[in-house]
């Protein structure tokens, strides 16, 4: 498994189409911050990009956590630690206790850790 997101890799896809379509929206959308934050000093720029990636988040959980819950998954889980990890590195990033790309690292190892591993788990259940 590598350690940064380099590009889309098949590695990522589940082979749930609709986890997959939003993985991938997903991925492009923490792409995209990573660019934004290394090239803006547009302080409330850089705020409204976190706005768009947290309203993500939550939408992509709420709709992964319906399909475990219609599909009867035992390893439900909440995604409450990306939450979470997420509002304290903004934070962190607005009073200007870390620099943009520790929160960048952040969503990147949190992304690949938690498709391959923890939604890996989810779609050998679906797929069998």
């Amino acid at each position: 498994m590598q350690n940064r997101l380099q590009g889309w890799s098949k590695e990522y896809e589940l082979g749930i189409k609709e986890i997959d379509l939003q993985h991938q929206y997903f991925f492009r959308l923490i792409t995209r911050l990573a660019d934004e934050l290394k090239n803006s000093s547009d302080f409330p720029y850089q705020k409204s990009l976190f706005v768009e990636l947290g309203l993500y988040t939550h939408f992509h959980f709420v709709s992964e956590e319906n399909l475990m819950q219609r599909s009867g998954y035992p390893g439900l889980h909440e995604h409450n630690k990306l939450i979470d990890g997420l509002n304290k590195n903004k934070l962190l990033f607005e009073e200007g206790h870390i620099e943009a790309i520790q929160v960048i690292d952040f969503l990147k190892m949190w992304f690949i850790s938690h498709t391959v591993k923890e939604d890996r788990k989810f779609a050998e259940y679906i797929i069998g």
